[in-house]
């Protein structure tokens, strides 16, 4: 009854974000928690929901994800994200009574700015950031595992600042004999708390995913295949200040087939499994890939790429993501076993 349940709340869910307003593009807040959170993540094209093994990052992208073998794990990660914004993260897993949970923080920091007056007096300095505090717990039920998030998330720019209680829901099934994995998992359902001004009202940034994750009996890759921003077919995003014309004069209106739309929503992702000890990653996201890379200049937009490195007590793991032609990202991480480690 339970499992019939869980089944029921996480569809009840996915309707309500399918009849909601939201959309990509520039049109919500918060949206640095679309920013992937950690190496592994990066390296696997940005999005994840069904890689399931110990990451204690995991829950960040799927709550469902959590582990009981995930007990005594902290990560920490760290990007050096565009114009010197500073973007890190920490998560731990602890089990308590026998329940496991998990606690996460993310902050990203804008640097100061310099204040000045009307007539452009410097009046000093200020500064910018947005953070965002996850407590997640899941319970698990034969080979289908429920997990839920409580996010409580905030931004400030000098005396200004927004909050928001959000909420993730997902759910796991994996194969009781392959290692296949199915994840469907809704995101940031809430409420605001405070806006930055009374005019200012963004939606806030739902979005509903689905992914599979699948490894072949005698080949050492895991393949997986994500989904994202279910709730909505055109998620394209055209720019109407560049303006083409034919030889003529005549506008060209911008258009999006339906096979670009359709593979827009999707993020492939493989790890190589070389060792135990050694992974590559490899990913593919091609909404990046159509919206970042410039015409008639290849670049690596859309593509990532990274490794991991595990030891008994310590897992390092690191990822360079293609943007653009004028700067890609690299993304660094570490994941202590506490347990082992103190002793």
């Amino acid at each position: 009854m339970k499992i019939k349940f869980y089944i029921f709340l996480i569809f009840l869910l996915t309707s309500l974000v399918f009849d909601s307003k939201a959309q990509i593009g520039g049109n919500n807040s918060f949206t640095f928690l679309n920013i992937p959170s950690n190496p592994t993540i990066s390296g696997l094209g940005g999005i994840n929901i069904s890689k399931a093994n110990n990451d204690p990052n995991g829950f960040i992208q799927n709550p469902a994800l959590l582990d009981s073998s995930q007990n005594n794990l902290l990560s920490i990660n760290y990007l050096p994200y565009f114009a010197n914004i500073k973007y890190s993260s920490v998560s731990y897993v602890s089990k308590i009574q026998k329940q496991t949970f998990g606690l996460g923080i993310q902050h990203i920091g804008y640097g100061d700015f310099q204040q000045t007056d009307a007539s452009g007096n410097i009046l000093g300095k200020f500064s910018a950031n947005d953070f965002a505090i996850t407590l997640s717990h899941a319970r698990k039920q034969g080979n289908i595992t429920f997990g839920g998030n409580l996010k409580y998330v905030g931004s400030v720019i000098e005396s200004y600042s927004a909050s928001a209680l959000l909420l993730d829901f997902g759910g796991i099934f994996k194969h009781p004999k392959q290692d296949l994995t199915y994840a469907i998992t809704v995101k940031n359902i809430g409420i605001r708390l405070k806006n930055f001004t009374s005019f200012d009202n963004p939606d806030l940034p739902l979005d509903v995913q689905m992914g599979v994750s699948f490894k072949p009996q005698y080949m050492p890759v895991r393949f997986s295949l994500t989904a994202h921003h279910l709730y909505k077919y055109d998620v394209t995003y055209l720019d109407k200040s560049i303006v083409k014309k034919d030889l003529s004069g005549n506008i060209i209106e911008s258009k999006v087939g339906i096979v670009d739309n359709i593979a827009r929503h999707f993020i492939f992702g493989a790890e190589l499994l070389f060792s135990k000890n050694f992974n590559i990653l490899v990913g593919y996201n091609h909404l990046r890939n159509k919206e970042l890379s410039q015409q008639n200049i290849a670049g690596f937009s859309g593509f990532s790429v990274g490794f991991l490195f595990k030891t008994k007590k310590i897992n390092f793991s690191y990822s360079y993501s293609g943007y653009n032609t004028a700067g890609n990202l690299n993304s660094f991480g570490l994941v202590c076993n506490l347990g082992k480690i103190i002793q």
